[in-house]
């Protein structure tokens, strides 16, 4: 946000270095997250760069907030900081859009399901290291309780539902689940069934935050074996927000959504 302000402002790192009294070295480590950022050295480039006072005031709350101490803390010496990281722009969310082609997000798993899908992934994992990453996901759950939580955007293919993930008796509580969620105002869940076919639409799994109302920073997370990717560049963002749309536009309503959920909840 800070590189974008700088350049909608008209300065180079050197132009703007100059007026802010830093080296283009210092100011391009600043924007890339590498150096600290004093709060009030913060206000006093956004001053410079002439930066609107909601805006202003969204990106020092935001800042205030990286200092604060989080939960997450807890983990630091068992989860990576990407992770971290990220567990910490999730618990400032505005919304949240997630597509899923696998499993069930993270965010509506139950205890038991998380517990067999790190169980089947990495199996040479010792049990007291799984209790701890299924302890770490469900500790991302809390911002469904909070006060004011992030809008809930979720596109479930239907085959994540059917796929069978630590035997029936998991699989029915983990699928009511889902209904006892979906009576929460700010969720919105669509089930893309079996027999659509999205094209090129599909792009596959993908977590998208927004931050801020109007959003001031976006972030789009693909997990695979071993690790995340997280991309933040605003072109990645946009092409992101647009594939969940195009793909939720194929997808069920939310109570034919619900309709399948209870069907496949009757199967089991």
């Amino acid at each position: 946000m800070l590189r974008r302000l700088r350049e909608e402002s008209g300065y180079t790192l050197k132009t703007a270095g100059g007026h802010l009294e830093r080296s283009a070295s210092s100011l391009s480590q600043i924007e890339n997250g590498v150096q600290w950022l004093r709060l009030r050295d913060l206000g006093f480039i956004l001053d410079r760069y002439a930066v609107p006072a909601p805006l202003r005031a969204a990106l020092m709350t935001l800042a205030e907030q990286d200092r604060r101490p989080g939960w997450w803390d807890a983990y630091k010496d068992f989860v990576s900081p990407e992770a971290l990281d990220y567990a910490s722009v999730e618990d400032s969310a505005a919304r949240i859009m997630i597509t899923e082609t696998t499993y069930i997000p993270g965010l509506l798993q139950t205890e038991r399901y998380a517990s067999a899908l790190h169980q089947r992934q990495i199996p040479e994992n010792p049990p007291e290291s799984i209790e701890r990453w299924v302890a770490f996901r469900l500790a991302r759950q809390h911002i469904l309780q909070a006060p004011r939580p992030p809008r809930l955007d979720v596109i479930l293919d239907e085959a994540a539902l059917r796929r069978m993930r630590g035997g029936r008796h998991t699989m029915r509580a983990q699928l009511r689940r889902l209904l006892n969620e979906m009576e929460r105002e700010h969720l919105h869940l669509h089930v893309l069934p079996l027999d659509v076919d999205p094209g090129t639409a599909y792009g596959g799994q993908f977590e998208l935050i927004e931050v801020g109302t109007p959003a001031i920073l976006g972030i789009v997370l693909t997990d695979h074996l071993t690790g995340r990717w997280i991309l933040e560049d605003d072109q990645h963002v946009s092409q992101y927000k647009a594939k969940f749309e195009e793909v939720r536009s194929l997808a069920l309503c939310e109570n034919a959504s619900r309709e399948v959920i209870e069907r496949i909840i009757s199967e089991l």
